[in-house]
């Protein structure tokens, strides 16, 4: 192989790479993202990635404004609203030892209130109990949209 067409693959492979980092993990394995509409106007859900890694599952989800206006989207309220099933068992937010929630820092009352610009975004993320290893698939409830159902779980590296 000469030297030019050696250089030419290796430029191919790093603009490769470089498009494939820091995309989520639907974007790299081809797959399109679950999206779906709110109940807020002009702000829709969209399913970020669900990873799973040494017991727990990471679950990440985009709001994004579409419309004109800021919206403003009423995040928790009740953690108990955002948890996932696999199978018949259902999945709430894992908390650490203080009883404080792994999930989007929140206010002091627990409660937060996401203020997205138009064309802007705010990403919700939690950690849940990872459920078994046979289980490929979750279904994410949250009070804003339907059920996000057979959302793919993708293991760590």
């Amino acid at each position: 192989m000469n030297e030019q067409r050696r250089l030419s693959i290796a430029v191919i492979g790093l603009a490769i790479s470089a498009a494939v980092i820091g995309q989520p993990a639907y974007a790299q394995a081809g797959a399109k993202p679950q999206s779906q509409e709110t109940t807020v106007d002009g702000v829709t859900a969209e399913i970020v990635e669900a990873v799973r890694k040494e017991g727990v599952l990471t679950l990440k989800v985009r709001y994004r404004n579409t419309g004109s206006a800021p919206a403003k989207v009423g995040i928790f309220g009740s953690e108990s609203n955002y948890y996932l099933t696999a199978g018949s068992t259902k999945f709430l937010i894992l908390k650490d030892s203080k009883g404080v929630s792994l999930a989007v820092p929140r206010g002091y009352h627990g409660d937060l209130t996401a203020e997205i610009k138009p064309n802007g975004s705010f990403l919700f993320w939690a950690k849940y109990p990872a459920p078994p290893a046979e289980a490929k698939k979750v279904n994410f409830y949250n009070p804003h949209t339907p059920p996000f159902e057979d959302v793919p779980i993708t293991e760590a590296k």
